[in-house]
């Protein structure tokens, strides 16, 4: 198992473990989750209740549409039947030249049978007769005296409007009956009052034909003033009533319908049924909690007893690891300083070598000056007498010359004329000189050379000196011409020099190996450039080169011992790596920068003063 997780079980079973502890915060921690469901299940209530009562306003809201929708349907399919039976009544009228009661009864009994909602059926102020109705019908004459008394009061009333015909409302017995009437007016040429058309029936039977056994209130107003207002089965004051308002023609209709009280009870049950669906998962959820609690508890105890036994075993393995890694680290480290060790004694005995040649190369120098000095000497001086004498002979000849000349003995001088074109006696004389000053030159250039070897080398003057600089570099130059003057053409840039604090020999160890470099990084002939400068208490010498350069990629390793571009056999890879470290030792820098293609510069900063050394160089 990872590390990881055995952390979080152990974690996990040691926290419900010591959920029984008598601290506080522990046993609120070890019931949080319990209060979350607790909560959840609040607020899943809650939403359950949201939602029912949504679905119940939505409910009733749909019920009191459809509801409303069905009354005004049936209030308008009434209300218009007794305006077709007045109608057809009028119709009859105009169709017949005169109409017996027997006919009347006949035909409005057939009317009032086929429209049962129409109660009542007249025909007023007919030629000669007062009125015709229908056999049989109740409060007839009551009713037809008030439609009387009503058109009588009101039949220019503009409530009639231009046909003559208009609905309202009559009022018996102080309201205790209640009637709507529709009227159709005619002119009566016979009788000053208009005849009159009527139909009537009670306020009650508007709506007969949806729920005549349910509670219901009806307010009804004309154009007249005239208003009534009807409660059935008590239910006037019934809160639970849904207000109709609805006009037709010229009647204002209010009715109080009610609600389906089947559907909002069931939609009312379905919200308890999820509130206590909801109160009964919520407990379902913290017993099954509760009963998973005490499970994971024991779990948890006999985790955390197996954890410590693994934990235990763990920690032995842990401190064996922990000592291995331990010695593993330790003989790293010696491995490491073993290497560190090699390098550095490598990198000492190359440098060893290096001096060794240095030495014998000085000590060849010294032994070689010495034995070419006495010859050179010798040729030397023995030159400078000849030259002594050659001048000399060559006067006394002259002087010969001119005492033959002044005797003026055609013969002796013929003589000499002869001589003179024989031994090319002018030829002599002009180069004779030419010669011993070209050989006196030879003889001092091979003392310099030698001089030069000797300063290279310096095997005698090994320890930290005051030395002039641009001295070591004219040194050096002279014993690396042959390496340079085939390669490139050297331009020598000096300022102004102190003489540093140094040790000569190393410093122009240095400059030759800077020099060669330079040289060997020409393709074709090219140029080097030597600058000098001094800035307060440092000198810079600057070896520029335009070869072919330093890749990027093998910059950084030019300083490494052993790092070379050469072929096998033509570079050691220690030239530059002994250069740095001879610069350092002198507590000084070297650097480079190099363009591909153009060229290197090499710079050099030492200190003037030892004072400002940190390390001598050995």
């Amino acid at each position: 198992m990872p590390n990881d997780s055995k952390d979080q079980m152990l974690l996990m079973a040691q926290m419900m473990a010591d959920s029984d502890s008598p601290n506080v915060r522990a046993r609120l921690d070890s019931y949080l989750p319990l209060i979350f469901i607790v909560v959840v299940g609040i607020i899943i209530s809650g939403i359950a209740l949201y939602s029912a009562k949504l679905w119940e306003d939505h409910v009733e809201s749909n019920i009191n549409k459809t509801s409303e929708l069905a009354y005004i349907n049936e209030v308008n399919r009434n209300l218009f039947n007794m305006r077709q039976n007045t109608n057809a009544m009028a119709g009859m009228v105009a169709a017949s030249n005169y109409i017996s009661q027997e006919e009347f009864s006949e035909y409005a009994d057939w009317l009032l049978k086929n429209q049962l909602t129409t109660q009542f059926i007249t025909l007023l102020h007919y030629k000669n007769q007062n009125y015709l109705e229908p056999p049989g019908a109740d409060d007839s004459r009551l009713l037809i005296n008030h439609i009387n008394e009503f058109i009588k009061n009101n039949k220019y009333d503009p409530g009639f409007g231009p046909t003559k015909e208009a609905f309202f409302i009559l009022k018996i017995n102080d309201g205790a009956k209640s009637f709507i009437v529709h009227t159709l007016l005619f002119d009566n040429s016979s009788l000053d009052q208009p005849l009159i058309l009527a139909s009537a029936t009670r306020v009650q039977t508007l709506t007969e034909g949806i729920h005549d056994d349910l509670p219901l209130l009806i307010n009804i107003k004309d154009v007249f003033g005239n208003e009534i207002k009807k409660s059935f089965f008590g239910g006037e004051d019934d809160p639970t009533l849904h207000v109709i308002r609805h006009t037709y023609e010229n009647l204002d209709i209010e009715l109080a319908i009610p609600n389906s009280i089947s559907v909002l009870q069931s939609a009312i049950y379905l919200k308890w049924i999820l509130i206590l669906f909801s109160i009964a998962f919520t407990l379902a959820l913290c017993i099954q909690f509760i009963l998973a609690k005490r499970s994971m508890k024991q779990l948890a105890n006999l985790a955390v007893q197996r954890a410590n036994a693994l934990t235990a075993i763990n920690s032995d393995l842990t401190d064996e690891i922990l000592s291995r890694i331990e010695f593993q680290s330790e003989l790293l480290e010696k491995n490491q300083e073993i290497q560190s060790i090699n390098s550095q004694l490598e990198e000492a005995q190359n440098q060893l070598i290096q001096q060794e040649k240095l030495a014998s190369l000085g000590q060849l120098a010294a032994g070689v000056a010495h034995e070419i000095n006495n010859p050179v000497g010798f040729i030397n001086s023995n030159l400078t007498m000849l030259a002594k004498y050659t001048d000399r002979a060559l006067q006394l000849i002259h002087h010969m010359e001119q005492t033959i000349e002044s005797q003026h003995d055609e013969t002796a001088i013929a003589e000499l004329n002869k001589a003179r074109t024989a031994y090319k006696y002018k030829s002599l004389k002009n180069n004779i000189m030419a010669v011993i000053d070209e050989s006196l030159e030879g003889v001092d250039r091979v003392k310099q050379i030698v001089q030069d070897l000797k300063n290279f080398s310096r095997i005698d003057e090994a320890e930290w000196q005051w030395a002039d600089i641009h001295a070591g570099i004219e040194s050096t130059l002279n014993i690396a011409w042959n390496e340079i003057k085939y390669k490139a053409e050297v331009h020598k840039e000096y300022g102004e020099l102190p003489n540093i604090e140094c040790v000569p020999s190393q410093i122009n160890q240095v400059i030759m190996n800077l020099l060669v470099n330079s040289a060997h990084a020409m393709a074709e002939p090219g140029n080097i450039y030597i600058r000098t400068s001094s800035q307060e208490d440092k000198i810079t010498i600057q070896v520029e080169d335009d070869g072919s350069g330093i890749s990027d990629d093998i910059i950084g390793k030019i300083f490494d011992p052993f790092f070379t571009t050469k072929e096998v056999g033509k570079g050691t890879g220690l030239g530059l790596s002994l250069s740095y470290g001879i610069i350092k030792k002198h507590n000084g820098e070297l650097t480079v920068v190099s363009t591909p293609g153009k060229g290197t510069v090499f710079t050099i900063v030492l200190p003037v003063s030892r004072n400002h050394s940190d390390h001598k160089a050995a």
